[in-house]
């Protein structure tokens, strides 16, 4: 397995490569952009399974984190008035071994009504394993700048939604949400698991397969959480909406974090072998006592 590179552009990016020059995924978080995001992510087959931007919801962008409502103010919809996730100092990129990329982004939440609401110290860990499945870690730390009430469109017919986000591409199709029982089914909606997952099958040939899934950390703000995900008909989403059945209050000076470990792959995982790298992230020692 060849090491990884990265090239960062000052203003808008940082580019991850694979040694040899493929690049395998991309951070985005120029001065244009209302909220930072992963895109593309390849697997090792080089399928992008990210959409970017898409026509129907062009505030879906690959992967990222953010909240509908913060008093208020809308942080997912970009529709104006709306709030945004402003870059208070250029990410930092290293690598820390021959295969892990690690970048640490410093954010400030600010909406025209409200003002700044929330500082976040974003760290995030990109890896290669050796099987070749990708791993991203992701935390937020986020610190209130004054009393807040964090709040999601509330659950009719859609809603509930806020968090850690993924949209698939379009080239992505056939999909369906795997449960940790075991269960296949078109959609997830606030049911609390340890972990969710999308898979489909790709454009490129016909056996092409993927999968990725997104862990919930046992230490996160309500744990399990509930998950909004939905597949078919060219819009398959996965949320860890932990806001789903009710809002949380957030006093001023108060600190949520939240931490996440996705993973993704060419093929499809069943449901046991994924369950046994989500306890990997979850139950050990040294994860309970962060």
């Amino acid at each position: 397995m060849s090491h990884l590179a990265f090239a960062q552009s000052w203003n808008d990016r940082i580019d991850i490569y694979q040694e040899g020059g493929a690049k395998i995924a991309g951070y985005c978080f120029g001065p244009e952009l209302p909220k930072p995001c992963f895109h593309p992510l390849a697997t090792p087959e080089g399928h992008v399974i990210t959409g970017y931007q898409m026509s129907d919801h062009v505030w879906h962008r690959g992967l990222w984190f953010t909240i509908k409502y913060i008093n208020q103010s809308n942080f997912w919809e970009e529709r104006p008035p709306f709030g945004v996730q402003v870059t208070r100092s250029q990410p930092k990129c290293e690598l820390i071994d021959p295969r892990t990329v690690r970048l640490e982004h410093e954010l400030q939440w600010t909406a025209e009504a409200t003002g700044a609401v929330l500082d976040e110290r974003r760290t995030v860990s990109f890896g290669v394993q050796a099987d070749g499945v990708r791993r991203i870690d992701w935390v937020s730390s986020l610190v209130a700048l004054q009393d807040l009430v964090l709040d999601r469109t509330p659950y009719t017919t859609w809603g509930g939604y806020g968090g850690l986000a993924f949209r698939a591409a379009r080239r992505v199709h056939g999909t369906s949400c795997l449960l940790p029982d075991g269960q296949s089914v078109n959609a997830i909606i606030g049911q609390p698991h340890p972990w969710s997952m999308v898979r489909g099958i790709v454009d490129g040939r016909p056996d092409a397969k993927i999968s990725i899934g997104m862990i919930d950390h046992p230490g996160n703000p309500r744990s399990p959480q509930p998950w909004y995900c939905k597949t078919g008909n060219s819009y398959d989403l996965m949320n860890a909406a932990f806001l789903f059945h009710e809002p949380m209050n957030v006093a001023r000076g108060e600190k949520l974090e939240f931490r996440y470990r996705v993973m993704y792959r060419d093929g499809w995982w069943e449901a046991d072998e994924f369950a046994r790298l989500a306890d990997e992230f979850r139950g050990s020692k040294s994860e309970r006592r962060n």
